[in-house]
């Protein structure tokens, strides 16, 4: 039985630690099965008895029986057959079943009501698509500040106060480069909006606004790196923009 399999039978038994961490694993396969069980846990903020734990948990008979499995993983065709429309269409109705069952008006009215609006990305997919949404908002009348690199980030979050409001747009929700410019936005009570991929992680939990898109990996001959379609983050974008066109049309 494969890693991804093991990770599918467990994956409701596992901590909200180890799901944080099965996520990393499957995203940095090549660094984890070059990895010692003492780098990967300096990787993950965690220790080396937690590595262990998930992975006899997962099954394995300890660290090495896993990075094996693992390997074995990466050697194995990247053509497997996947029906992609089906997996897109999958996708995109996972995304609007989450958004019919969110309650967008709080953010809508800080948008609204704020100040000022950073809008940062922390991938260059994101930040194509974070380009589109900052483009869609002043549109709308909406002035915003498109942010781009951790430090011009970092630089901003000093500066910032409870009247204004950021928007971080990531996948993980985990980088580790925005840590210290999330806690001092915290710090000076800035109103943050997370928009990450479905789970717990360290921006939506220091963010006032939580907002999930669903994202899912593509087939390609390079097994070293996940390819991640970013689609429903472009949907979810819209939405939001289109619900705010609604808000100062019609609800204001």
């Amino acid at each position: 039985m494969d890693f991804e399999q093991r990770v599918k039978n467990k994956y409701d038994d596992l901590s909200e630690n180890e799901k944080e961490m099965v996520f990393f694993i499957r995203s940095n396969v090549t660094e984890v099965v070059n990895s010692s069980i003492i780098g990967l846990a300096e990787e993950l903020l965690s220790s080396k008895s937690s590595v262990l734990r998930l992975a006899k948990k997962l099954g394995y008979h300890g660290f090495s029986d896993m990075k094996y499995s693992l390997e074995n993983s990466l050697n194995a065709s990247v053509y497997e057959p996947k029906d992609l429309m089906a997996n897109l269409e999958n996708d995109i109705t996972k995304t609007f079943k989450y958004v019919k069952q969110t309650n967008f008006q709080p953010i809508l009215d800080k948008i609204f009501q704020a100040e000022n609006i950073i809008v940062y990305a922390t991938g260059f997919s994101q930040n194509n698509c974070a380009k589109e949404f900052s483009n869609d908002l002043f549109i709308v009348g909406r002035k915003n500040y498109l942010v781009s690199g951790e430090v011009n980030f970092a630089i901003n979050a000093e500066s910032l106060s409870p009247q204004d409001l950021v928007i971080v747009i990531s996948l993980s929700g985990n980088t580790p480069g925005i840590i210290d410019a999330i806690k001092m936005l915290n710090m000076n009570q800035v109103p943050i909006c997370s928009v990450t991929s479905f789970g717990k992680n360290f921006l939506a939990k220091h963010s006032m606004f939580n907002l999930y898109y669903e994202t899912s990996t593509l087939p390609s001959k390079n097994v070293n790196q996940p390819i991640y379609s970013y689609t429903c983050l472009s949907i979810l974008l819209s939405i939001l923009n289109r619900k705010y066109r609604e808000f100062i049309l019609y609800d204001e």
